[in-house]
């Protein structure tokens, strides 16, 4: 895998970290379901991500192929799929559930696939860094993790996501022909926000309100999540879906960060710890130097 494409998958979860402040602090200013908030980070990622293509002369829709609509309709329904279970379970269980569950069993879920489809185990400098990330997660997110009737359904919804998100990453294991990774978002973020516009709307969604709440929205839509994912779907040219998703394990690293700086949150001493293990796999996996794919 090249050294590129690897800091591109980085560069996307430390983007992705921020997510959750951006999107508490977008959806608290303007009274929204978790649901609405997911329909803005899509919309307004799929249109300006068509918009920058328009205006470069490069969104040639009537040259795209039977196999270039198919795969943005597919990452786009299971781009939806992730965005709306992550947030259900949310509701259903906690944070800390929908963190640890959702996003720590994404390589889990990528690396059974592996297996079963290539009959071959990972190596083991990727099994040690994929118990490096989850074992930091569950020191990093433990505190929040609490108990309750709705837990054990939670915990499934929050599966659910693990699944979709591993999914968009196995999906988009090997390009498309002539399909870029810009236009690639653009259209599956367009698909998945038509797929939950119409929860979103049962849910009173509405336009965002001031300059600030304008600011918050694109921050989350443009940035957070429409270059992100650029970022992430360029990486997986070279870098396993394995490894790729490995990486994206900072993702609640950065945002644990991010929410003591802006909210105040205690990280703790084992939090402290678990986000050292966790930045420790990142290490592990790192590569040496520009070459071939050799983790699987």
């Amino acid at each position: 895998m090249r050294s590129r494409d690897f800091l591109f998958a980085v560069a996307a979860a430390c983007l992705w970290g921020g997510g959750g402040v951006v999107g508490v602090l977008f959806g608290e200013r303007e009274g929204l379901e978790p649901i609405g908030i997911a329909a803005w980070r899509m919309g307004l990622a799929g249109i300006s991500l068509l918009a920058f293509l328009a205006i470069v002369g490069r969104l040639r829709v009537r040259e795209w192929t039977r196999p270039m609509w198919v795969r943005m309709l597919i990452t786009g329904a299971l781009t939806a799929a992730f965005e709306y279970a992550f947030f259900t379970s949310v509701t259903f269980a906690s944070v800390g559930v929908a963190t640890l569950v959702g996003i720590g069993s994404a390589p889990v879920v990528v690396a059974v696939y592996d297996a079963v489809t290539t009959r071959r185990r990972p190596p083991p400098r990727a099994v040690l860094a994929l118990g490096l990330s989850l074992g930091g997660l569950g020191l990093l997110v433990g505190g929040s993790v609490g108990q309750g009737d709705r837990m054990v359904l939670g915990a499934l919804v929050a599966l659910g996501s693990g699944v979709s998100f591993a999914g968009i990453t196995i999906v988009n294991r090997r390009p498309v022909p002539g399909l870029n990774p810009i236009a690639l978002t653009g259209g599956a973020f367009m698909a998945g926000a038509l797929i939950v516009l119409p929860f979103a709307l049962a849910a009173g969604t509405g336009l965002p309100t001031g300059v600030e709440g304008w600011a918050l929205a694109i921050a989350l839509g443009v940035l957070i999540t429409g270059i992100a994912y650029v970022l992430f779907l360029a990486a997986l040219e070279t870098v396993p879906p394995f490894v790729a998703t490995i990486v994206t394990l900072l993702e609640p690293l950065l945002g644990a960060i991010l929410g003591a700086i802006v909210f105040g949150e205690r990280l703790g001493v084992l939090g402290v710890i678990g986000g050292a293990l966790m930045g420790s796999a990142v290490l592990v996996l790192r590569p040496q130097r520009d070459e071939p794919e050799t983790i699987h």
